[in-house]
């Protein structure tokens, strides 16, 4: 990609964009992209930033299931991300996507097999954060030193719980405290409209210590008594060091809005 004439040129726009009061249009608008930190370290320099535009990325995740023929049952899967600092007419064009990973089927990867999967893609993300050097690029001869950040997941709702670590079953939203109950055998999450009562946003620093918990169980049934009572399990995507599985995770409008609407929700 650094080697295509208008990449890295690409990389700036974001810089000039015109920018407005209290409304949101992109992923420049969020807190995230404006308070994101270089380091752990609260008090260190912003990650994005004007004069590293070009060098300091960050990645939007996607993971969905596709069916790749006509007339058989086989889901194929795919890890892949975009860049966020493209602006949105070229992010998700196909020559400046990131495959990262296939998951060739027949069926969709269950629940935390999805890790498997997910370790070497980590491991490479964890070698973008420390800053990778490239020989050469297109504006730059003498070589540019390259550090990436996973800073958004973005997909539909089920995709996003499973490669976080969240669970579904009884958990309205990974954002809150919100869950269900179960009557009629089925699950029912009534009681929206009173949202002072359960509008508590989840703590990011319990949830890893609960996945950490989650990983420590010796037998599947331990685990499944356990996700049953924390509703989380064990992502790899915490072995990333700035990770936040609250934060990080988009809140899916087509599943969460618009089919509800439909429904009468």
């Amino acid at each position: 990609m650094y080697h295509q004439p208008n990449f890295e040129n690409s990389l700036r726009h974001w810089i000039n964009r015109p920018t407005f009061d209290n409304i949101l249009t992109d992923i420049y608008d969020g807190e995230v992209w404006k308070t994101f930190k270089e380091t752990t370290d609260e008090s260190s320099n912003n990650f994005f930033q004007s004069d590293v535009a070009d060098s300091h990325l960050g990645l939007i995740l996607n993971l969905d299931w596709f069916q790749p023929f006509d007339g058989t049952i086989h889901s194929t899967g795919v890890i892949y991300a975009a860049i966020g600092n493209l602006l949105r007419d070229v992010r998700f064009k196909r020559n400046n996507i990131l495959i990262l990973g296939l998951l060739s089927g027949p069926d969709e990867v269950s629940l935390h097999k999805i890790n498997h999967y997910l370790a070497p893609i980590i491991d490479e993300l964890k070698s973008l954060w420390e800053g990778v050097t490239l020989n050469q690029t297109y504006k730059c001869q003498e070589g540019k030193r390259i550090c990436a950040a996973l800073i958004l997941v973005s997909c539909d709702i089920p995709a996003a719980r499973k490669i976080c670590g969240h669970i579904s079953a009884l958990v309205s939203c990974h954002r809150c405290e919100k869950k269900a109950n179960y009557e009629n055998r089925q699950h029912n999450f009534a009681g929206i409209n009173e949202m002072d009562e359960w509008f508590t946003c989840r703590d990011s620093a319990q949830h890893h210590q609960d996945a950490i918990g989650w990983r420590r169980c010796n037998s599947d049934a331990a685990r499944k008594r356990f996700v049953k009572q924390t509703g989380v399990r064990w992502s790899e995507l915490l072995r990333l060091p700035y990770f936040d599985p609250i934060r990080f995770i988009t809140i899916d409008p087509i599943h969460c809005l618009f089919l509800a609407s439909q429904n009468g929700l």
